[in-house]
């Protein structure tokens, strides 16, 4: 193990550490955790994160990653769980601790480990394929390192169109409303992007056919997005309709996440399929 691998291996452990505890509530009374189903999803998505990306180490990495490098990769993948997709969203304003253990709210819980999970799918495709552990002139770690920093700014940047696209604000929504509806909503686009975004770090990829088809549907997720959170209510005139029509197009707007993702992978099995043909 070189000097640098050792360092990132002892500030991983050092993150993991010191945030786990809060993040998994292990501090708090046991009155925060009792009828409390928002508790429970944050353990949840770090133990989802850390299987996959078990997995994904034990199936699929690169020969090379075995004995202890399997560990180095993992606890660096939880670290970056923990570290960002647990915390970026505190920066938002969506807390661990105070919304979704102190005062129980399902929304920012269910969007909250919706983004852990994402950060966690886009980490294990990041060391899926190729990857020279060891560190030597044709690789290290700083290449799935890499991919992941890549991938995860995209997938900052879809949360960043998707807020800006909200007709009010989505903080306010998930915080103060405590609006179930738009938590799935923001929770399907969340894993939907996550997926593709998964796919393109990954170490199988087959060239612009796939990286546009991706596109494509992120895209689509967007336009979706827009349409129902500005378009669509324009055209109701009551403020019935308006109410009872904002909670419909919340459900539309999760089932069209989720229909565009499962076609994406549709598409994606097919050009597998077709290459794998071409190739034999």
């Amino acid at each position: 193990m070189g000097e640098d691998e050792l360092l990132i291996f002892l500030v991983a452990i050092a993150l993991t550490v010191s945030f786990a505890p809060k993040t998994l509530g292990l501090f708090i009374h046991r009155l925060f955790r009792r009828d409390n189903p928002a508790a429970g999803l944050p353990p949840l998505a770090l133990a989802t994160s850390v299987l996959w990306i078990a997995y994904v180490l034990t199936n699929h990495a690169d020969p090379s990653v075995t004995g202890f490098y399997t560990f180095f990769y993992l606890v660096i993948g939880m670290a970056a769980v923990i570290g960002l997709g647990f915390k970026v969203p505190q920066a938002y304003g969506l807390r661990v601790h105070v919304d979704i253990y102190q005062r129980r709210n399902l929304a920012v819980s269910l969007v909250v480990s919706g983004f852990a999970i994402a950060t966690g799918m886009i980490y294990g495709g990041s060391v899926w394929g190729e990857a020279d552990a060891v560190g030597d002139d044709e690789g290290g770690w700083w290449i799935p390192g890499g991919f992941f920093l890549a991938g995860w700014s995209i997938l900052l940047l879809a949360v960043w169109v998707y807020i800006r696209g909200e007709s009010k604000s989505l903080r306010a929504s998930l915080v103060q409303d405590r609006d179930l509806p738009a938590a799935r909503a923001v929770t399907v686009y969340l894993l939907g992007i996550a997926s593709m975004i998964t796919e393109g770090v990954a170490g199988d990829f087959w060239g612009w056919s796939e990286g546009l088809l991706g596109l494509g549907i992120i895209a689509g997720m967007i336009l979706t997005h827009q349409l129902c959170a500005r378009r669509v209510p324009v055209l109701m005139t009551t403020v019935e309709s308006q109410t009872l029509g904002k909670v419909d197009l919340r459900q539309f707007e999760a089932i069209a996440y989720a229909a565009l993702t499962v076609t994406f992978w549709l598409i994606r099995r097919t050009l597998d399929s077709w290459a794998i043909g071409v190739d034999r």
